[in-house]
């Protein structure tokens, strides 16, 4: 037991912790380092320059030495700043310069905790802070920053314009007023040495607007957008504006959550919604009046807020924006559609109507009227003339009477009592569309028995009903039938009854 107390004693000497730093602030670029003791109980001593202090603060552009003795991670706390300004635009820094966070000495007992940069742009500038990996985002609630950086942006009155995080959609802030960023550790953790700087900051000219912000939407990624310096209201007279890009094809869909209106004693609150290119406003309300919840746009868009003199409460709002596919596109797609099957249903129409139009033609030039001696008429097409299947020859349309008793002559040839010869020899001339050919020195005394001729200066015709004319042919031919039978020798000839000779 004794020889275990002699070691302890032995060894206290080399258990605490003492170590000295030689700290050359010029490797920094401008930095001041601040470090303080934490716990003012606990064993940690701290020197500069083998003077004792709780509180050091090492001066830039000079090499200084550091003692900690006793002195652990959670007993000291480091913190970087810098200050760039600058009083006409044209002695700032041109061009963009990156925020990068400075490395410590390895003899430091804790890392850095918080790197703060104030700028300072001349009276009539501004500053421009613009991601340089990815997009940023705002520290909102349903979008709170659970990385180990964030990154805090306030006026040079120490008054908040926001927190924000990496994995976002804002791509640029522009501030009209001197601005303090602060890249910090969440819930106290050690900052996290990053080899590539998150900002990039610039000194610009003037600008219209307090408070400008570039956003870039992102498809299905909602963003969250909260007036500066939310949760408290914005400055009196404060204006903010938000560039809001949207992606092709897309539109818009802003919901206003957790607005507040003050009662304004100058002026009024304005909410305004603008596309780019366009005169005319989308959307415009005051803090007195009905401000509608949702509104939807299409193309890059303007987000305007401005703010009054507030006699009580305060304006603050979180604008939510969700992406969606353009209506305009859904009807312009179903509108296209719609064309396409009319132009498709024309066409058709079209080549059906031709298709019929042909065949119409083609039926109509085959339909030609053709003359048959036999009774029978038809129209020839593509198939000729009538299959025996098809013919209808034996079918009459109409019977002649003299035909009908044709059968009543003969017999009486065969019984004998007509001549030896048929009255009516069958007529070999020329068919009765021809007139007959007559001689020249013929005369009307000398024309011959049996021969038919053309009256042309008799008499007309008189016009009888098919029923006289069938029974007057029946009464004649029966009655001729008997009386010939009856009296008539077989070398009497029947012939056709002449007329007066005069045609009167």
């Amino acid at each position: 037991m004794s020889l275990l107390f002699f070691l302890l004693f032995l060894l206290l000497p080399v258990l605490s912790v003492s170590e000295s730093c030689e700290v050359n602030m010029r490797r920094l670029k401008g930095f001041l380092l601040y470090i303080k003791k934490l716990r003012p109980a606990s064993d940690c001593e701290m020197k500069i320059n083998s003077v004792t202090q709780e509180k050091i603060t090492v001066p830039s552009d000079r090499i200084t030495w550091l003692t900690f003795k006793d002195c652990f991670p959670e007993d000291v706390q480091v913190i970087a700043r810098r200050v760039i300004a600058c009083s006409h635009l044209e002695d700032c820094p041109k061009g963009p310069f990156s925020l990068a966070m400075p490395t410590l000495p390895h003899c430091f007992p804790a890392p850095l905790s918080s790197v703060t940069w104030n700028l300072q742009p001349p009276l009539y500038g501004s500053m421009e802070l613009r991601s340089t990996t990815v997009p940023i985002r705002q520290s909102l609630p349903g979008q709170l920053c659970n990385d180990s950086i964030i990154i805090k942006v306030a006026e040079d009155d120490g008054s908040s314009v926001g927190h924000f995080c990496p994995q976002g959609a804002i791509e640029k802030l522009e501030l009209h007023t001197n601005t303090s960023v602060t890249i910090s550790s969440t819930e106290g953790k050690a900052l996290r040495m990053s080899s590539q700087p998150l900002l990039a900051a610039s000194f610009k000219g003037e600008i219209s607007e307090r408070y400008i912000f570039t956003v870039s939407l992102k498809k299905d990624t909602p963003v969250l957008l909260g007036t500066p310096g939310w949760p408290v209201g914005m400055k009196s007279y404060a204006t903010v504006s938000w560039i809001v890009s949207v992606p092709p094809k897309m539109e818009a869909h802003l919901m206003f959550a957790n607005l507040k209106q003050p009662k304004c004693g100058d002026r009024h609150t304005y909410i305004q919604v603008q596309r780019f290119g366009s005169l005319e406003e989308d959307y415009s309300r005051r803090e007195d009046e009905e401000a509608d919840s949702e509104i939807t746009v299409s193309e890059r868009f303007y987000l305007n807020m401005s703010n009054c003199m507030p006699e009580t409460g305060e304006f603050s709002v979180i604008t939510k924006i969700t992406l969606q596919r353009s209506q305009k596109l859904l009807l312009t797609v179903i509108l296209s559609v719609v064309a396409v099957m009319v132009v498709i249903f024309a066409v058709v129409l079209a080549v059906v109507c031709v298709v019929f139009s042909r065949k119409n033609k083609q039926q109509l030039s085959h339909q030609v009227s053709i003359y048959n001696p036999n009774g029978t008429s038809f129209l020839p097409g593509h198939s000729g003339f009538p299959t025996p299947e098809y013919d209808e020859s034996h079918v009459y349309a109409s019977i002649e009477d003299t035909l009908v008793y044709t059968h009543l002559l003969r017999k009486g040839v065969e019984i004998g009592i007509y001549g030896d010869h048929d009255p009516y020899p069958s007529f070999t001339g020329p068919p009765d569309t021809q007139r007959p050919p007559i001689s020249k020195d013929a005369k009307p005394d000398n024309q011959k028995v049996n021969v038919y001729q053309s009256f042309q200066n008799g008499p007309p015709v008189p016009s009888r009903p098919a029923s006289h004319t069938k029974s007057m042919i029946e009464n004649e031919l029966y009655q001729g039938e008997k009386e010939n039978t009856a009296d008539l020798s077989p070398n009497t000839l029947l012939g056709p009854r002449k007329e007066p000779e005069g045609g009167n």
